[in-house]
């Protein structure tokens, strides 16, 4: 089998640093070069380190569409299931000794239906907040640009 050339990578020796520009490869003399230190990271942009996160009203009407759409398509299809082989259960397949089992069972197939319901309603109210909260958003940014003066 061949050699895993990644693990050698990882697991090998470490290569001697390249030069950097303008420093010879070995020092006169034939001394092992000292690494210099490395530069320091440039100092955070104005403004960028507020930790403020900003959304696109745009973007998130077309979020709370896309999570809407999805979520009612997956409901939809198992609701499609639900109401198919499940309900096809008819309550003379039980015994007299499982008349509970029988009421269970009915019960917990309309729980299951009303429950994709209150789901498909939760999509819509989420779809629905992102709309107002873009709405917010886009006000908010209008009356806080300064216009001519």
């Amino acid at each position: 089998m061949g050699e895993n050339r990644v693990a050698d990578l990882l697991n090998g020796p470490s290569p001697a640093p390249a030069p950097a520009a303008g420093h010879p490869a070995t020092p006169p003399g034939g001394a092992t070069p000292t690494p210099s230190p490395s530069p320091q990271a440039p100092p955070a942009p104005p403004g960028k380190t507020s930790g403020e996160v900003r959304f696109s009203p745009d973007e998130l009407k077309k979020l709370g569409t896309a999570v809407e759409k999805e979520l009612m398509e997956l409901f939809k299809q198992a609701r499609y299931k639900l109401d198919a082989e499940p309900r096809d259960a008819q309550p003379d397949a039980y015994t007299m000794f499982a008349i509970s089992a029988a009421l269970t069972y009915t019960q917990m197939i309309e729980f299951a239906d009303q429950d994709l319901i209150d789901k498909s309603k939760h999509a819509m109210d989420i779809n629905d907040r992102l709309i107002k909260t873009a709405g917010i958003q886009d006000e908010a940014e209008r009356q806080s640009t300064l216009e001519g003066i």
